[in-house]
């Protein structure tokens, strides 16, 4: 029993983070919605392609300013292309 508000509990905090986001996304910038749902990692090698500082990397996407911005748009749109061309491939693919 214990088990099933648990359950409950969980699904009622993921619903309310869901309608948070979508309302989120139709009320301010949508990239910002998306760039904020990104574990720090990819954040980090983001901002690291844009030449940002180490401390910019902890920002949310509101933080950042015009030139920032414009950085990482411009980061995207050179890696996206390559990313999404080899992201089809295996590792045995790479290993060759």
């Amino acid at each position: 029993m214990g088990q099933a508000q648990l359950v409950q509990t969980q699904h009622q905090d993921t619903a309310a983070q869901a309608i948070a986001q979508v309302r989120d996304m139709f009320s301010h910038n949508r990239v910002a919605v998306i760039y904020n749902k990104q574990g720090d990692e990819i954040k980090r090698v983001i901002c690291f392609a844009a030449g940002m500082e180490e401390r910019d990397m902890k920002f949310t996407f509101q933080k950042f300013n015009q030139i920032q911005r414009a950085a990482i748009h411009c980061v995207i749109k050179r890696l996206a292309p390559a990313i999404n061309e080899m992201a089809g491939y295996s590792l045995t693919e790479f290993n060759k």
